[in-house]
């Protein structure tokens, strides 16, 4: 067998060319996600069962179904249910907030509940309210905890996009799958593609490393 990466080369900025669709779903649904995961954590915090039962469900039906199924569902079964169709960059967004922000709501929950309870106590003792004790005092400092788990995180969503060209979604993925078609050298386009996650994969994992050193090292 003959390696021919020449002609992958040849049509290198094709493949750059999903890599902006890449970040900017990868960002949008990690920002989404952020937002979303918060609320669904807050709402798992409740004192009313009802509250922790349905943010619980939703917890656990996101994080225990694959991400493929659920933008399978998105893109394809949603219009059929309810009418409302969404282009490929909607449903990815959507898709990648959903499923993240299962991960994010238990990330956030074991920060939140990681601060010493003594600290709501004596903001309660001060006069504070319950959610003034909790944007005020918890919140501040269990940022510093969840940063890199959420670092983690997203590093992971980022590689999972790779799923989002089965939507025909540009992305780097759909980008190589499609140039492998056309020169018929799949082992060296999808090389190439695996090359091009990593470069921008690792600078991430040292972002990563570097908070986990900095909030989560004593």
């Amino acid at each position: 067998m003959e390696w021919q990466f020449d002609i992958i080369f040849k049509h290198f900025p094709f493949l750059l060319a999903g890599i902006k669709w890449t970040l900017a779903v990868s960002i949008s649904g990690m920002l989404a996600g952020l937002v979303l995961g918060l609320l669904v954590a807050l709402v798992r915090m409740s004192p009313y069962r009802i509250l922790q039962f349905v943010s619980g469900l939703y917890i656990d039906i996101f994080r225990s179904t694959p991400l493929l199924a659920q933008l399978v569902w998105i893109y394809f079964a949603l219009p059929i249910l309810t009418g409302i169709h969404l282009g490929p960059v909607q449903a990815s967004i959507l898709a990648l907030c959903l499923y993240v922000s299962a991960y994010l709501a238990e990330i956030y929950r074991a920060g939140i509940l990681s601060i010493a309870q003594g600290q709501t106590h004596a903001g309660l003792a001060l006069g504070m309210t319950k959610n003034q004790v909790l944007g005020r005092v918890l919140l501040p400092q269990a940022v510093t905890r969840v940063l890199p788990p959420m670092a983690s995180q997203f590093i992971t969503l980022f590689k999972d996009s790779s799923l989002l060209y089965m939507i025909s979604l540009p992305e780097l993925m759909w980008q190589g799958t499609s140039l492998a078609a056309f020169t018929m050298r799949a082992i060296e386009c999808m090389t190439v593609v695996a090359l091009i996650y990593m470069a921008l994969t690792i600078p991430q994992a040292i972002c990563a490393n570097w908070l986990h050193k900095k909030y989560l090292t004593h």
